[in-house]
């Protein structure tokens, strides 16, 4: 066996047969010459060796130093790849998610000692968590379907309603425990005034007197574009020479009827009013209605008879401001007798203003009204008979 030192100092290892040739070093992968037993130079070659260590040791630093710059000098660059970056940011995310998620729901719960009862016991003793009743799952509840709006066709629906057809009528309204047994109400004490349509609100549960009043001039009930014009100019001047018993006669045998009690010309010293009187009005759970007609009879072969249909034309504004359901309020007029023919004239009618009075066959003067909240049809005899 042959023993020798490489160039880098590391001692090496042959067999006597490989003397004079090379073997490679294990520290450093160099090949290194065996030499021969006899060499008379090993001795001193040994001796070099062992005389500078230390600078054999800086050379093979040195050459190993040079070896790695150069090796990383020869080493490719990477190449910016921003989708693995992104990959990497997103790999990150899902696991901080995963973490915060155990932690919040296994590990934190551990430290509550309420919660962590609650996961031994299987009770659940926090006070601010409601559990939905199992019967009632959350995901199969349908929200209620609206309902319909029927009756008057407006929002906030409250208190006594009054109307008047034509509208912007004076109004005025008193308690009826209050209110003198006859004659006038609009300068009594306490008297609520207004302008018609309105709502009067907070008014309590009881019985009331509603007049309804217009000037003789009053623009909707004189004007020159109207049909009628020239009979109510004519009902004019019957009112102005007539006494105070001829005016309430010439009222009821011109206006359609409703539901007032009494009629008046009230004549202050600047113009005459046309008056409609309603006693009795009641307001339950503080809602009432009061829908007045200042229409002119028309087409009727007397002075008591009428007809609607020519109404709709020039005098009963076009529009639906009443809901209703048009089945059963059709089977109501059938049992009141209306004919078919005449059934679509009245609904129209109701649809507008709400009301609408008819002579039955049985010649009793009905006045149809629909509900102003409810779209309900009622049928209230306001006259026994015609002749």
């Amino acid at each position: 066996m042959i023993e020798f030192k490489a160039e880098c100092g590391h001692a090496v290892r042959a067999r006597d047969e490989d003397a004079g040739g090379t073997v490679r070093c294990s520290y450093c992968g160099r090949s290194a010459t065996v030499p021969n037993q006899g060499d008379r130079d090993l001795d001193y070659l040994f001796a070099e060796v062992e005389q500078s260590p230390e600078e054999d040791d800086k050379s093979r630093r040195k050459r190993l130093r040079t070896e790695r710059t150069a090796a990383q000098k020869k080493k490719p660059k990477r190449e910016f790849r921003p989708f693995a970056i992104i990959l990497r940011l997103c790999y990150a995310a899902a696991l901080i998610m995963i973490v915060v998620t155990v932690a919040r729901w296994f590990i934190i719960p551990m430290f509550d000692p309420q919660k962590r009862a609650a996961r031994f016991t299987g009770t659940d003793t926090s006070p601010l968590r409601a559990t939905p009743p199992a019967t009632t799952p959350l995901a199969t509840t349908a929200p209620s379907p609206r309902p319909r709006m029927l009756g008057l066709v407006k929002e906030g629906r409250a208190g006594l309603y009054v109307c008047s057809t034509p509208p912007g009528a004076w109004l005025y309204v008193m308690d009826e425990t209050r209110a003198p047994a006859s004659g006038r109400i609009s300068q009594s004490p306490g008297v609520v005034q207004g302008r018609t349509p309105t709502d009067l609100k907070n008014l309590a549960d009881g019985k009331y007197v509603v007049e309804v009043a217009f000037p003789w001039s009053d623009q909707g009930l004189a004007d020159s574009g109207l049909p009628n014009h020239k009979n109510y100019t004519e009902f004019r001047k019957k009112i102005e020479a007539a006494n105070s018993d001829q005016r309430k006669q010439l009222m009821e045998q011109y206006f359609l009827p409703d539901e007032a009690k009494a009629a008046f010309v009230d004549q202050s010293p600047d113009t005459i009013f046309l008056v409609r009187q309603y006693r009795g009005v009641v307001v339950s759970a503080g809602q009432g209605s009061v829908r007045a007609l200042f229409l002119p009879r028309m087409g009727g072969t007397s002075s008591k008879e009428f007809r609607l249909e020519p109404l709709l034309n020039g005098y009963v504004a076009a529009g639906k401001n009443y809901e209703y359901e048009e089945k059963y309020v059709r089977s109501e007029l059938s049992y009141f007798g209306v004919p078919d023919p005449e059934q679509i004239m009245v609904l129209d009618v109701l649809s507008r203003i709400g009301v609408a009075p008819f002579v039955t066959p049985d010649r009793k003067v009905r006045l149809f009204k629909i509900g102003v909240v409810d779209g309900n049809l009622v049928a209230p005899v306001i006259r026994e008979t015609v002749e």
